[in-house]
């Protein structure tokens, strides 16, 4: 009674307080300018939305969803002669992250079945906004409530963000939760000497929400226990009892859809069951690292893809992620000189004139003026390095697992990484703001002296 008595009270006091409730305010004010510049970019593509084979695959898991039978896919989806999508009978069971698809069904069930256009305009810009009032948290915890607008800014004005976002696709999802895990990470870093178990367990919460969306943290735990290993100090009690509780919140998270693909697949699935081909692409004798995946790019040996193919679906991806890890095994420096080569010429390639052409994006010559600006960031956080090591781990960490994982090209696969490199380039505009400042002050002394 009295812990509780007490929480009241702590709660009636921040809600009293008047600087508190400026900070909402303010909150609020940043979230609705975000959400009308996100609603004036859609509108200038003067289309509702684009949709693509993984989006209509989606759709069709939040219409199953909607209608009683799960998180399931009753069809499948290729491409037609006309290059029209078109359902096909189903021929194989797709296990995806239940979070975008359970948002979708949201927005359908207020909205209407296949609201495409609902998606994007209230679904993406909500996201979107939200993912730019984030920014503005994290600055204001990593550079001060003074310079907090820059990374808000930068957010705003990075154009693939808000591009992708036309599309019905995980990425405005998956970028919102990489938002959330940064600023959980920058509070945690804030206060890392004497953490609040309530920010460790949101911190674990928030890293199995976004492998929920997309899987691409579950390698990142050993990054993350390092870090805390050596901002504890390297005293290792302290960093295992904190990394033990991230850990365990984060299967707490993701454990019930783990006891869900066991009970409905008979068999250990961690997020999604798909991807063994493209992992095999990327890790083989012949991948090219310097071309994007198609099918038809020499990037595997056909008389092997012919005989997988004569497999069940099951066994494809057993087999072509057994073929992968073979690979990294047996040729464990090619490996590496691939991966950073894939890196090098796809992951960190600008988007180019034709490609942002071709998807008639709106913007995308800055993307190159964005990567430029968080490399100099990256060289400018060196000379702090413990300050910013949480980002410029995860830049190192997710660049490279991307790049070893398959072939991808920029843009639409970059985005995730593109949170942390607007903040690493956000130290760029601090230093010289901090530097015009102190330049000021050094003539408005001399000025005094004269």
């Amino acid at each position: 009674m009295n812990k509780r008595h007490k929480k009241v009270r702590e709660f009636e006091s921040r809600a009293s307080n008047p600087a508190y409730r400026k900070g909402l305010w303010i909150t609020g004010f940043l979230f609705f300018i975000a959400l009308g510049i996100e609603l004036l970019y859609i509108k200038s593509y003067q289309v509702h939305y684009f949709i693509s084979k993984d989006g209509y695959l989606y759709t069709n898991i939040a219409e199953s969803f909607l209608q009683g039978k799960g998180l399931i896919n009753t069809v499948n989806f290729a491409e037609g002669a006309d290059h029209l999508m078109q359902a096909i009978p189903k021929n194989r069971d797709y296990v995806i992250g239940p979070v975008y698809p359970l948002l979708l069904a949201l927005i359908y069930g207020i909205f209407g079945l296949k609201n495409y256009a609902m998606v994007v305009t209230v679904l993406h810009a909500v996201l979107g906004a939200a993912s730019a009032v984030l920014a503005y948290k994290t600055g204001e915890l990593i550079f001060g409530k003074a310079y907090a607008w820059i990374p808000y800014l930068l957010t705003l004005g990075y154009p693939l963000f808000a591009f992708w976002g036309m599309y019905i696709l995980t990425e405005v999802t998956y970028v919102f939760a990489i938002w959330l895990f940064l600023y959980c990470l920058a509070r945690y870093a804030r206060d890392i000497a004497r953490p609040k178990l309530m920010t460790l367990l949101i911190l674990g919460a928030v890293i199995g929400f976004s492998n929920l969306v997309r899987p691409l943290l579950l390698l990142y735990f050993p990054v993350l226990g390092f870090w805390i290993f050596w901002m504890k100090g390297w005293r290792l009690k302290l960093a295992l009892r904190d990394f033990t509780l991230i850990v365990m919140m984060t299967v707490l998270v993701m454990c019930p859809w783990w006891v869900r693909n066991e009970l409905k697949y008979h068999q250990f699935i961690p997020v999604s069951n798909y991807g063994s081909y493209e992992f095999y692409l990327g890790n083989n004798p012949k991948t090219v690292t310097n071309v994007y995946f198609v099918f038809d790019q020499p990037s595997y040996d056909p008389a092997v893809k012919a005989r997988i193919e004569k497999l069940p679906i099951g066994e494809q991806e057993k087999e072509y992620k057994s073929l992968g890890v073979s690979y990294i095994l047996s040729h464990p420096v090619m490996f590496l000189e691939r991966t950073l080569a894939k890196e090098k010429n796809l992951f960190w390639k600008p988007v180019s004139p034709p490609e942002g052409q071709a998807y008639k994006m709106r913007g995308d010559f800055l993307d190159k003026w964005y990567l430029l600006l968080g490399l100099i960031g990256i060289l400018l956080s060196l000379i702090w390095i413990k300050r910013y090591s949480f980002l410029l781990l995860y830049v190192l960490y997710y660049s490279f697992v991307v790049s070893m994982i398959t072939v991808v090209s920029g843009g639409r696969y970059r985005l995730p990484v593109m949170p942390a490199m607007i903040l690493l380039g956000s130290l760029v505009f601090v230093m010289l703001l901090k530097g015009i400042g102190k330049m000021q002050g050094v003539v408005q002394r001399a000025g005094g002296r004269a």
